[in-house]
């Protein structure tokens, strides 16, 4: 009975001892596993995660000693309890360390690319940096790697992250092309992992892959130094039947080499501002929880207070033929697009910052600085006329630059951004806005975006002003022309009861109009004879569907003391994504829409025939025969060849760029036809067809 009792004392003290051996063995392994690990992301990342590193070594070595002891005091109590005798050691097995995989090749950043500029959130007291080079090498794929692999723990989760504001979709890639992987909600947080080329789309890790989110439903946490990822790419779609001659080739031409380069900075501009301000209180649109400022007229028209001067950000994107400018703290509005040969601005450029009479009703106060601004969720101009934007500045390569402004992150239910795009040698910019909807309902809204022009150097137009609109029939949104039926309903387009209406000299105070039904595409446009300059817009009118020309008017116009001091003036062009005014965008919960356009200056081609993204050509006859004006938006060099009852009639060797456009006779008169149309088209020296149109205006 005793031996029985000492053996089963004997095995009881054994199996304590294994079990004492085994709880060293694998906290030494577990801890010497957590500081390899440690150690191999501290080389990667950052000196901070060193002294982590430190400690937990520190606890690593106290856990192997406490370890340690508890084995030592096993073997002496049971020295002291049992007898001598022969005795097997458990074989412990040994463990095997665990290899981790960690594929890069979804964070792997495309060549040629550099880190964004962190964002700026709006803040209007900030000075302005100056103006510094951005360097275009491409991050590593160490870095990127590095960011993944914090990303695969939560509990090292100290590097960049998002913050989800609302109910928002995840995406498999950078834009609402690519299918939707998930969801998220309001609280949730994520790593980041990587960024798109254009800074509006974060990667981030989910514990089963990567996904994106849209940059304006977030909130970032500690942006720096994330690494550009390349997108994936887009899902395969169907093809799309190819235009016929009649309806241009808009983005169809292949891309030039570039001239020179791009590169966008950061200055600043002082400007006599009325202390608007100061008459403004604070107010709320509850169908899309937008905040926005009330202003009070009638207290500002009592005070009668003047200007004082103001300094605001600037954020320039600058090539050899363009200089654009942003005002970031007055909406994000582009405020100039200065053709740097003739050094005329495509846009109005108020000289004050001045309250006007006009906006929403319920607002009001609408600031008439000029640029072409963003209008939402409202229209007359929206409610963010004079609200700080958000921007992300981005030199991508020496090639092309970008600025993404973007809507205040404060719980509004829409987000909206607009990132403009400047490629080397090129006089046309690119406007791409995305509007989101973050809220849990379908949501009913406007966006229009409004441009103010004064074509040429005299910053007013003339009563040579020419608008150029697609159609037959437009609609009337308002006017206090007599001549003109009223509001909502059509009229002849362009020549109404025997008057022209696209020549702003023929206006009887101001008018308002829609293309009717909706827009036409793919251009609009505004060019002034008298200057010998206008400005084009290129769009996709199956999402832009609307398009707009207001002018103030020329006999009996409304006068400029309502928004300006020097008597300056404008017209507009107004492009939204409903028909009219009257009509709505409606998005559906987590839903966004986002489009692409393109903007430029032309001169020198004395009117307007029919532009594309690629060039603006005007046709009219002179001296018997038909003279050509072409103003490319990059430099060209081949052949401009007619075609007449499916027969080349003619064909002129020409050369052409933003800074020499050509303006010569065309086609003599006995080339011509006994009638139109003629198709036109330009091919480079390879045979490309780069340009095409048809004409059917007058040929003699």
């Amino acid at each position: 009975m005793q031996s029985n009792k000492r053996q089963s004392h004997k095995r009881a003290v054994q199996r304590f001892l294994t079990l004492c051996l085994w709880l060293c063995r694998f906290s030494a392994i577990g801890i010497e596993l957590s500081a390899r690990r440690w150690a191999g992301y501290n080389e990667q990342v950052t000196g901070q995660l060193l002294n982590e590193k430190n400690r937990m070594n520190g606890m690593r070595w106290g856990w192997q000693r406490s370890g340690l002891l508890i084995a030592v005091l096993a073997v002496l109590w049971l020295g002291g309890c049992a007898r001598p005798g022969p005795t097997t050691a458990p074989t412990v097995p040994v463990a095997q360390q665990p290899v981790v995989v960690l594929s890069t090749a979804e964070v792997t950043a495309p060549t040629a690319t550099s880190v964004p500029t962190a964002i700026r959130q709006p803040t209007p007291s900030a000075t302005a940096a100056p103006p510094e080079a951005t360097s275009s090498t491409s991050p590593s794929v160490v870095q990127a790697t590095s960011f993944a692999r914090e990303a695969a723990d939560s509990t090292i989760l100290t590097g960049p992250q998002v913050r989800i504001t609302g109910s928002i979709n995840l995406r498999g890639g950078p834009g609402t092309d690519y299918p939707v992987v998930g969801s998220a909600s309001a609280g949730d947080s994520f790593a980041i992992v990587g960024v798109n080329g254009q800074g509006d789309w974060w990667q981030i890790a989910l514990a089963d892959g990567l996904a994106w989110v849209y940059s304006p439903l977030v909130t970032i946490d500690r942006s720096e130094g994330v690494p550009v990822a390349e997108s994936p790419p887009l899902p395969v779609q169907p093809p799309t039947a190819t235009p016929p001659p009649s309806s241009g080739n808009a983005g169809s031409a292949p891309a030039p080499a570039p001239v020179g380069t791009v590169v966008v900075y950061e200055t600043s501009v002082t400007l006599p501002t009325y202390p608007y301000d100061r008459y403004l209180s604070d107010a709320r649109n509850e169908t899309y929880n937008w905040p926005y400022k009330r202003f009070d007229r009638e207290r500002y028209q009592q005070e009668q207070p003047g200007p004082e001067n103001r300094t605001y950000k600037l954020i320039v994107l600058e090539n050899v033929y363009l200089k654009v400018t942003i005002l970031p703290e007055l909406g994000g509005r582009i405020w100039q697009a200065i053709h740097k040969p003739t050094g005329a601005n495509l846009f109005y450029q108020n000289p004050v910052v001045k309250p006007s009479p006009w906006g929403a009703p319920e607002q009001l106060g609408w600031l008439a600085v000029g640029g072409l601004e963003w209008a939402l969720p409202v229209v007359e101009h929206g409610y963010d006329w004079g609200v700080p934007w958000g921007y992300i500045p981005l030199q991508q390569s020496p090639d092309l630059a970008s600025v993404t402004v973007f809507t205040p992150r404060d719980g509004r239910y829409l987000a909206a951004s607009v990132t403009i795009t400047l490629r080397a040698g090129a006089a046309g910019f690119d406007v791409e806005p995305t509007i989101s909807n973050g809220s849990d309902r379908a949501l009913d809204f406007a966006f229009w975006s409004t441009a103010m022009l004064a074509p040429g150097v005299g910053n007013r137009p003339s009563a040579s002003t020419h608008f150029l609109l697609p159609g037959q029939q437009m609609t009337v949104h308002s006017t206090g022309d007599g001549r003109l039926p009223a509001p909502g309903q059509p009229f002849a387009w362009p020549v109404h009861n025997g008057v022209d209406y696209s020549w702003l000299g023929n206006y009887q105070q101001w008018l308002g109009f829609f293309e009717r039904p909706a827009a036409h595409g793919p251009y609009v446009a505004v060019y002034d004879t008298a200057a010998n300059a206008g400005g084009v817009r290129i769009y996709p009118a199956s999402v832009a569907r609307g398009s707009k020309a207001f002018a103030l008017g020329w006999h009996a116009a409304i006068g400029s003391d309502n928004f300006t001091d020097d008597g300056s003036a404008y017209v507009e062009l107004h492009g939204g994504l409903s028909p009219t005014f009257d009509d709505t965008y409606r998005l559906p919960p987590g839903g966004a829409v986002s489009w692409r356009e393109v903007w430029y200056p032309v001169h020198g081609v004395d009117g307007l025939s029919y532009a594309d993204e690629v060039a603006a050509i005007h046709l009219f006859p002179q001296d018997g025969g038909l003279h050509a004006g072409f103003y490319p938006t990059r430099p060209m060099d081949g052949v401009l060849i007619a075609s007449g009852n499916g027969q080349e009639i003619g064909r002129l060797s020409l050369k052409a760029s933003p800074d020499a456009p050509f303006a010569a006779p065309f086609l003599a008169g006995d080339q011509l036809p006994t009638s139109g149309p003629l198709h036109v088209r330009f091919e480079d020296a390879a045979g490309r067809v780069l340009f095409e149109t048809d004409y059917f205006g007058p040929l003699r």
